[in-house]
């Protein structure tokens, strides 16, 4: 799908955009703080554990009875 198929009225495009768009070459300071905003609002989480983390955490959730939360060491 191109970005020029979506109408700029839907929220999908300033979304698209601001995933896409290089802040870096906006003159405009305040036009450039708004993608950058938009950009960390929008942005894909991260979401990626190890195997081997997984299994560190698995292991001591259950040597704890299931009960400890999970945390991001």
């Amino acid at each position: 799908m191109k970005l020029s198929s979506i109408p700029e009225d839907e929220p999908l495009f300033k979304i698209i955009k601001s995933r896409i768009i290089n802040t870096s070459k906006i003159k405009d300071k305040e036009e450039r703080k708004y993608w950058n905003e938009l950009k960390r609002i929008n942005a894909i989480p991260d979401l990626y554990i190890s195997r081997e983390e997984l299994d560190y955490k698995l292991n001591e959730y259950l040597k704890n009875g299931g009960n400890n939360q999970w945390k991001k060491n």
